[in-house]
């Protein structure tokens, strides 16, 4: 079947991932679908293990990494879930499996998930899904000392501790070396950041997109500063935590998909009739396959 391009971008802190995020979606627009990354703190109430382990939490991510297969799985039972995809050029993920399995490779925690038993469930649950020749992965990688630069040496949070522990990120980037390619369902676009510009970055990515016929309609700017929240996000960033929970903004709010949407580091929050919410690309699914599915049979009453 046809479809999108799948896009998903990955790499170890610092190489870029977020920056080149932040200028793609709002340049593709409607273009797009855009799935964040899963984020376990902004889990709804009551949905929390009780006893939360690095264990838990790995296999919490790889079960969203299977959900995310699932709903752009094309081929299996799911095909119809995705007829929804047919008004996207690109679907544009923030990360993918890769990002777990390196955390637990790198990691090395006392309590953490076994790494052999996480790629065993990625190579049983998420691969099968993955075979369309349009799934392609494209990793940033950079050093640790040009990572820790770029991040300002010190987090601005203490949650972010660890991503600037030199071990940790010495790991993920052997990770991403030596291991990552070979977890990819098609051969990955790999880019060595270090001397590299935003811009150029963005250029590289965007020539492969057009390959695929999904480039951005026009050169998308990468911002230069930080924006601020926007007013009409303030109250629903303070309220889910913050800095501590969405990370610091990426983006300033833009139209996109009904509403307007302002992206932070680590989640999305999207406005439509007059509510505030975290963006969810799997509402718009359900919701675009309800409308097929009514559409049709309107058409087969008719």
């Amino acid at each position: 079947m046809t479809g999108p391009t799948i896009l998903a971008i990955e790499g170890p802190p610092g190489a870029g991932k977020t920056t080149l995020l932040g200028a793609l979606v709002p340049a593709l627009l409607d273009r797009s679908l855009f799935f964040p990354e899963p984020n376990i703190k902004t889990r709804p109430v009551g949905t929390a293990s009780p006893h939360v382990t690095s264990a838990s939490e790995t296999l919490w991510y790889l079960r969203q990494e299977k959900r995310r297969a699932l709903a752009l799985d094309r081929t299996g039972s799911t095909a119809q879930h995705t007829d929804a995809l047919t008004d996207a050029h690109v679907v544009v993920c923030d990360r993918n499996h890769l990002g777990v399995l390196a955390y637990t490779w790198a990691a090395r925690r006392s309590d953490s998930f076994p790494y052999a038993k996480a790629v065993a469930y990625y190579q049983r649950h998420i691969a099968p899904l993955c075979t369309e020749a349009d799934l392609r992965t494209v990793i940033l990688q950079v050093s640790v000392g040009t990572s820790l630069e770029r991040r300002g040496g010190s987090p601005s949070h203490p949650r972010w501790r660890q991503w600037y522990d030199r071990g940790l990120l010495q790991r993920l980037a052997e990770f991403y070396t030596d291991k990552a390619p070979a977890l990819c369902p098609q051969p990955p676009l790999i880019i060595q950041t270090d001397s590299l510009t935003p811009a150029t970055v963005l250029s590289l990515v965007a020539d492969e997109l057009s390959i695929r016929g999904a480039a951005p309609p026009v050169a998308p700017p990468v911002a230069r500063t930080r924006p601020a929240v926007d007013d009409r996000f303030t109250e629903k960033y303070a309220a889910l935590g913050g800095t501590a929970t969405l990370g610091e903004p990426i983006t300033t709010a833009f139209a996109y998909r009904g509403g307007l949407m302002q992206m932070f580091q680590l989640a999305s929050l999207f406005r439509s009739d007059g509510h505030t919410r975290l963006w969810d690309p799997y509402q718009v699914l359900e919701s675009h396959t309800a409308d097929l599915l009514e559409h049709r049979l309107m058409g087969a009453s008719s």
